[in-house]
């Protein structure tokens, strides 16, 4: 492991006893039992990762790993974000093993769907990539699906790489069929919630597809529309309907309040799951132009006309104007607007829950954008990234007030959708 790599695991580690620490304030968390959840679902991951080994219609983790798509930190860090993110919705109504068995149904999830990620961007054509995800959607939703295969196992390389990725959403659905005597179709309303969002997810991760396809010559893209659509590739409503399944399952029916709850809830994950997309494409801002994928920070400079069509063309000249138009700042700042849309949607789910730690639920938001973020400090290494930073734990009104007013315009955006969430809970 190289020095960089090593300084970034311990500031990671850091952070991570850091914040268990001082969730422990809360009455979901417990820095004992949270700790120990996290261990032995990284520890089950690894197990189940070693049973893939000998599955012939897979391809080996080390693979996986030497080959650049996949990488530890996926379930790692996982399993962290899912068990802070669990325990708020769950203490009150599950055991540890029902909230353990969410924990590794979200880390299951979120790995595969990375390594699935890598795979389309790196191997695969624009078809393709289609249609892995639609395999990837019928893994993660149905009780069968069909892997690649022949009847010598002479499968490619590819092909063994997205077996492994099904193999590893089945998981998830497992878990969750489980908790309904195996008929989750039909039963949980809470699971026709998930199937409804992972079609949602599925075609905004298609749309960004074809937005990489055509590229921002052939076809206008705005921020909107980004935000709308292609940013619904984001899994964070996934990400908490996993839990709301099992919450359902424990609880037997919702009451009417909780159900506005869990819509809130639902709502707000989403938003500050698309935050972080903003976010990520400011960290990642030179590698996406390295590699000639959409970025929204381009798309914002394109809008704000702090960059033209022509600069495209031009890696060096491009970047210069990023860095001298502060674009990468206002990319951030506009990820943070989306990020406090999901906040304003946790504190209303305050008034109408009786199980759910909602405090703790809006502090792991703080850690998602944190989480996020450390990579421009690990990148910059400046005062400046430091205090983007560190704006993870200053006050929602200090934040909202950091964003520029000339970025004010995109709150129209956010309001319309906001307001019908919230019109619906009223």
């Amino acid at each position: 492991m190289s020095k960089s790599n090593e300084e970034v695991n311990l500031f990671t580690d850091f952070l991570k006893l850091l914040t268990l620490g001082y969730m422990s304030k809360y009455p979901s968390i417990s820095f004992r039992e949270t700790f120990r959840t996290i261990k032995k679902v990284i520890d089950k991951f690894n197990l189940r990762l070693e049973m893939l080994r000998k599955n012939k219609l897979c391809l080996d983790v080390d693979l996986l790993k030497k080959n650049g798509l996949f990488k530890d930190k996926y379930y790692v860090y996982g399993a962290f974000l899912a068990a802070i993110s669990s325990y708020p919705i769950l203490y009150r109504v599950a055991d540890r093993e029902t909230i353990k068995s969410a924990v590794f149904a979200k880390t299951a999830m979120v790995a595969s769907s990375k390594v699935l990620d890598n795979i389309n961007d790196e191997l695969h054509s624009f078809q393709e990539a289609v249609k892995s995800q639609q395999k990837y959607q019928q893994a993660l939703t149905c009780g069968y699906f069909y892997l690649d295969f022949d009847k010598d196992f002479n499968l490619s390389f590819v092909s063994r790489a997205e077996n492994t990725t099904y193999l590893m959403a089945s998981w998830t659905h497992q878990l969750m069929a489980s908790k309904n005597n195996g008929h989750s179709n039909d039963k949980s309303s809470m699971f026709n919630m998930f199937l409804n969002d992972v079609d949602e997810c599925i075609e905004g991760q298609i749309r960004s597809f074809y937005q990489k396809h055509e590229k921002y010559v052939s076809q206008t893209i705005s921020l909107s529309d980004f935000l709308r659509k292609i940013s619904a590739k984001g899994f964070g409503k996934i990400w908490v309907d996993i839990d709301f399944c099992f919450y359902e399952q424990c609880l037997g029916k919702l009451s009417s309040r909780e159900f506005k709850a869990v819509k809130l809830i639902n709502k707000s994950i989403d938003l500050l799951f698309r935050s972080l997309l903003f976010y990520d494409d400011a960290t990642d801002i030179k590698e996406d132009i390295k590699h000639n994928i959409v970025n929204s920070v381009l798309i914002l400079g394109l809008e704000l006309e702090k960059i033209s069509l022509e600069d495209l063309f031009s890696e060096e000249v491009l970047i210069k104007k990023l860095e001298e138009n502060n674009l990468i700042q206002d990319t951030i700042s506009f990820g943070d607007m989306v990020y406090l849309s999901g906040i304003e949607c946790l504190h209303k789910a305050k008034e109408y829950s009786y199980f759910i730690d909602v405090d703790a639920l809006i502090f792991c938001a703080r850690i998602l954008r944190m989480f996020l973020l450390r990579k421009l400090i690990l990148k910059k290494k400046n005062l400046k990234s430091l205090k983007t930073f560190l704006r993870s734990f200053s006050s929602f009104k200090k934040l909202k007030e950091s964003i520029p007013q000339y970025l004010n315009v995109y709150y129209n955006i956010l309001e319309e959708d906001l307001n019908k969430v919230l019109y619906v809970t009223n």
